[in-house]
């Protein structure tokens, strides 16, 4: 288990190295984290927009179906009052 904390601790003291040693290095490491956080979001996006998500389409026709329920209830309660 130490192996692993060493490795950890290799990379990283590299890292604070070449950030220290070449101000582009953390303006790269900024970056490739933005750009990771894009992606995520760019993949939460599609998944809860894509019409072919079985979940999203089944809460939005039960939405759709309460809409049209409250609509012929009101169509109906109009209908009967003329």
């Amino acid at each position: 288990m130490n192996t692993y904390y060493y490795i950890l601790l290799t990379v990283f003291a590299v890292l604070v190295y070449m950030i220290y040693v070449d101000k582009n290095v953390a303006d790269y490491i900024v970056i490739l984290t933005k750009l990771l956080k894009i992606n995520i979001e760019r993949f939460f996006w599609m998944v809860k927009y894509h019409p072919n998500n079985f979940i999203t389409t089944w809460i939005q026709n039960q939405k759709y179906d309460k809409i049209a329920k409250e609509l012929e209830k009101e169509f109906n309660q109009k209908e009967n009052s003329l």
